[in-house]
């Protein structure tokens, strides 16, 4: 079997939502006897206490912006692409697979470059940037339409791209929906405490805060107590009515809070439908608790329908599948450009900055 490097922007211990899915993912690849290897960053999004994965870990050291400043994001993006570059060009070999999550966004660019070793490439998408920029300010439609056209020309030069939700943006040519799926295990459903509601993950670029706000005012209305853990760029424009508190660091505390609540809060924005769909909202699905949802419009409209069908617990299996798909396929390369020192392995081709399994 190839080895599979799955390269993303934050890897255990964080709990940036790309960093569980990525996990989870190499844990389970890893049982069907894949070699993997998940690589990312030393930055810092949001804690969660659990044991580490038994797969390897690759940290790349990287600058480390501060969270809400765009510049300096903008600058760790850029940091993170060349210690990405660095460890494909000496870890990445012909035969591999290379699954790249959009964090950081200028990960789309990496396909060429894993090509040129000879190895696979496949994208996860899990946000489409070209719509998402929408969110931090609305900027001219031939701009927007200049800078789609060319992220899909990169999202094209992928052999695969995977898609969290439908609705996303992107053309389609080589495109696989393959949702995600709940990150807690809710062995027993405990009854819930009437006339409660929960919001609990990111406020931030892709989330319209009048429309959340509106939502949880009129649930206040109705007499229902409400209970907010947030982070990011939206907190602070939430009136102080609302008492945010800190996400749980303790994932039974989160477990129990899903599970307390009879409705759970998930947010967006109507203007910006092609550009993401929330991952929470598959714990909140997983949990049977009533959903609100706001600033869910067209395309996002249909998917959350699809998603509230979905069989959630096979959709890791199915992930899982279609890497042994790819993986034993004689399809060739998209647009392969294969170099001549791609066609050996070195004998230890393990980065010293590897931490070992657990």
């Amino acid at each position: 079997m190839p080895t599979i490097h799955i390269l993303t922007q934050y890897v255990w211990p964080d709990a940036a939502p790309t960093a569980i899915y990525a996990e989870d993912l190499a844990t389970r690849l890893q049982h069907v006897g894949f070699d993997v290897r998940l690589v990312g960053g030393t930055g810092d999004y949001r804690a969660l206490e659990r044991e580490k994965p038994s797969v390897p870990i690759v940290y790349r050291d990287h600058f480390h912006g501060r969270r809400g400043s765009l510049t300096q994001t903008f600058i760790e993006y850029v940091s993170h692409k060349r210690t990405f570059q660095r460890y494909i060009d000496e870890f990445v070999w012909r035969g591999d697979i290379a699954i790249v999550t959009s964090a950081p966004p200028n990960s789309v660019q990496l396909a060429a470059r894993i090509k040129r070793r000879g190895a696979r490439a496949v994208y996860w998408l899990h946000d489409y940037y070209p719509e998402l920029i929408r969110g931090i300010r609305e900027y001219p439609v031939a701009a927007r339409c200049a800078l789609s056209a060319w992220w899909d020309s990169h999202l094209l030069q992928w052999d695969r791209v995977v898609k969290i939700g439908a609705n996303l943006g992107g053309p389609n040519d080589n495109v696989v929906v393959l949702r995600d799926w709940p990150t807690v295990t809710f062995d027993a459903m405990e009854p819930f405490e009437p006339g409660t509601a929960l919001y609990s993950g990111n406020l931030g670029y892709g989330h319209d805060i009048g429309l959340f706000v509106e939502a949880c005012c009129a649930l206040q209305k109705e007499g229902h107590r409400l209970t907010i853990r947030a982070d990011g760029r939206g907190v602070r424009l939430l009136p102080d009515w609302l008492k945010v508190q800190p996400l749980h660091s303790d994932p039974e505390k989160m477990k129990a809070d899903l599970l307390r609540h009879e409705i759970h809060l998930i947010a967006a924005d109507p203007r910006i439908t092609r550009a993401i769909f929330p991952s929470k909202i598959w714990n909140s699905i997983a949990s049977r608790r009533r959903l609100i949802c706001t600033g869910f419009a067209g395309e996002m409209v249909k998917e959350l329908e699809e998603s509230k069908r979905a069989p959630f617990d096979s959709h890791l299996d199915r992930w899982v599948q279609f890497i042994v798909e790819f993986a034993s396929s004689t399809q060739p390369i998209r647009r392969a450009r294969v170099c001549a020192e791609a066609s050996a392995r070195p004998a230890s081709p393990i980065p010293a900055t590897t931490v070992a399994a657990a």
